[in-house]
């Protein structure tokens, strides 16, 4: 599902939002330079972005986690939707190809994914100006699969262990997940 965005503005957003989450203290995870926590923290509002404009789209009703990162150096969710916990992951597309479900995802093991009633998983596309989401997943589920430290499906490393699936386990109607909640 790709949503109906007007990228640009996104990005702006995005940019505005990542930096001001970095300059309060966003945990870095990965020990990684300013600039690099920039690009990673950008990538991920883009995502929530994107989402909640599917959200609004479609006029559900939802509400944001309010962290202060000056305060708390991560968060605990990006959605509530009918009292359940959502986390938005999107990976950087860097392939001319689209997902499909031998594609992997890595959902980092210290986020500690069962803490999370939805993880819903999608990609950004720089080249087409584009925000995608393929499908959802319960953390309850994430949990359960295998602790890697390795993409098996593109080969790089990741940079902290990682539950690996396939996005084939993905749950492709994210409509009727959030209607029924």
């Amino acid at each position: 599902m790709i949503v109906n965005i007007n990228f640009d503005q996104v990005l702006a957003k995005a940019d505005n939002r990542a930096l001001t989450m970095v300059e309060n203290g966003l945990y870095s995870r990965f020990g990684l330079s300013f600039h690099s926590r920039l690009e990673k923290a950008r990538l991920g509002c883009i995502g929530e972005l994107a989402f909640e404009e599917y959200l609004i789209q479609k006029k559900y009703i939802y509400s944001l986690d309010q962290t202060d990162f000056a305060e708390s150096n991560s968060d605990e969710f990006d959605f509530l939707i009918g009292g359940k916990r959502f986390d938005i992951k999107v990976a950087k597309k860097s392939t001319l190809n689209n997902p499909t479900d031998g594609w992997t995802y890595g959902y980092p093991e210290e986020q500690n994914p069962s803490s999370k009633d939805y993880i819903i998983v999608g990609w950004v596309d720089f080249n087409k100006h584009e925000v995608g989401f393929y499908g959802w997943i319960t953390g309850e589920k994430v949990a359960k699969f295998p602790v890697v430290t390795k993409n098996t499906f593109a080969g790089y490393s990741y940079l902290t262990p990682n539950h690996e699936f396939r996005w084939g386990v993905l749950i492709k109607d994210i409509d009727g997940l959030i209607k029924n909640l």
